[in-house]
């Protein structure tokens, strides 16, 4: 027994923040949850008594976490505010792969990008964008009505809400955030249904068949 300095992943945490780094702290292996036990979770949660059983423990795949390499490509979305949009599409053409694999939606308010200049018209990145993307602009039109732009290959357009830039942000808050939501369900609703659930039970009556 070595203490928490060894074997653990806390000294590179310290070190990470002493460096003024970021830490996301990852667990791929956690992939299963105890059916019983996530009853009994949501049962206290909701203030109900709960029924002790002496049912098997009865494994599951978490969603959208069910093996080490889904759990890493977890969903990640961006808001991005005027100059942003520029710099996360940049990050779009740098990062090509790995941003179109991890991350799931991205809302623009008021940005300054230029997707044709600045992906040197790629397609694959052009359909990610019109795909996984919403921008919200300083406009006349009532919150969230369509605004067409001849500007520039672009992702759907809609308005903020308001016609002052400043406030933009503010008035599309609850929006952006719908959005981001109901892309998020869309997204973890076709990855769970593409995952068979399967639990232990189900494995070792496979094994006895063969």
């Amino acid at each position: 027994m070595e203490g928490l300095n060894h074997g653990t992943q806390i000294p590179f945490i310290k070190m990470a923040l002493q460096s003024h780094g970021g830490v996301i702290v990852l667990n791929p292996n956690d992939n299963l949850v105890d059916l019983k036990m996530e009853r009994e979770r949501r049962s206290f949660s909701a203030g109900e008594e709960s029924v002790t059983s002496t049912q098997s423990c009865q494994w599951i795949p978490k969603r959208c976490s069910s093996s080490p390499e889904e759990h890493t490509m977890y969903h990640v979305a961006f808001i991005a505010h005027g100059y942003g949009g520029l710099v996360f599409v940049d990050l779009l053409v740098q990062r090509k792969w790995e941003v179109m694999n991890q991350v799931y939606s991205v809302a623009f308010i008021d940005s300054l990008h230029n997707i044709q200049h600045q992906t040197g018209s790629d397609p694959q990145i052009q359909e990610w964008i019109l795909k996984h993307c919403r921008e919200w602009v300083s406009n006349s039109k009532p919150l969230d009505k369509a605004v067409g732009s001849l500007l520039k290959v672009n992702c759907p357009t809609v308005s903020a809400g308001t016609e002052k830039y400043g406030l933009a942000p503010s008035c599309c808050l609850h929006a952006v955030f719908k959005y981001l939501k109901s892309t998020l369900k869309a997204k973890t609703t076709t990855a769970f249904t593409r995952s068979p659930i399967a639990t232990r039970g189900s494995t070792s009556k496979k094994r006895d068949n063969k």
